[in-house]
């Protein structure tokens, strides 16, 4: 009786096991996307009062660099517009001097990759004890990552001794679907949801 109670519960467990999701590949779309964010600590956001934004998208691609303005590159730029104005920002333009700038960028980074695999002997000894063996050979494969970067650059304290500025926020978003016009919207505001202290109303 043991033995058949033993095994109806090793069959249940086994048949739950099969039906169970696999953590990486049955993720949906919205489930793999990833926010990472980062501040200058020392930074008071209450300075701020304005901001503009870029008229189109930078995409970078291993150190080389075009401006683009798709469909999915209005929508988010036109989602940051709003999220900010919900965080008390006045939206002016370029011309208007305003006191912080928001840069959007597309990033791709791809690179060549070599793996190398073991040497095989065989069996077979000759007469002075040497076996006979397979040199190593290399594999070659190419990863491509994707995601986009926002960043918020400080032009109200400019660093007037080399004329340049400093970012004091940005925001990375990776994930599968990020080029999705469907997911600009949930994309954005997760970013500026997880960054309170952006607030300056």
């Amino acid at each position: 009786m043991l033995k058949i109670t033993s095994l109806i519960i090793l069959t249940a467990v086994l048949g739950l096991t099969s039906c169970s999701k696999d953590p990486i590949n049955d993720l949906s779309t919205e489930e793999t996307l990833v926010y990472q964010t980062n501040r200058d600590k020392t930074v008071d956001y209450k300075q701020y009062k304005t901001f503009s934004i870029v008229d189109s998208v930078l995409v970078v691609e291993n150190n080389q660099s075009q401006t683009a303005l798709t469909e999915v590159d209005r929508a988010l730029l036109n989602r940051i517009i709003i999220n900010m104005q919900s965080l008390g920002y006045t939206y002016v333009a370029p011309s208007a001097k305003p006191d912080v700038g928001i840069n959007a960028a597309w990033v791709t980074n791809t690179q060549l990759n070599v793996t190398t695999q073991p040497s095989y002997y065989g069996g077979f000894w000759g007469g002075y004890g040497y076996g006979y063996g397979y040199p190593n050979y290399y594999q070659y494969y190419e990863t491509s990552e994707s995601y986009w970067l926002i960043s918020m650059v400080d032009f109200k304290n400019a660093n007037t001794t080399d004329k340049t500025f400093n970012v004091v926020w940005d925001a990375q978003i990776r994930g599968s679907g990020i080029g999705s016009t469907q997911l600009v919207d949930q994309m954005v505001n997760s970013v500026f949801s997880q960054s309170d202290y952006l607030k300056i109303k």
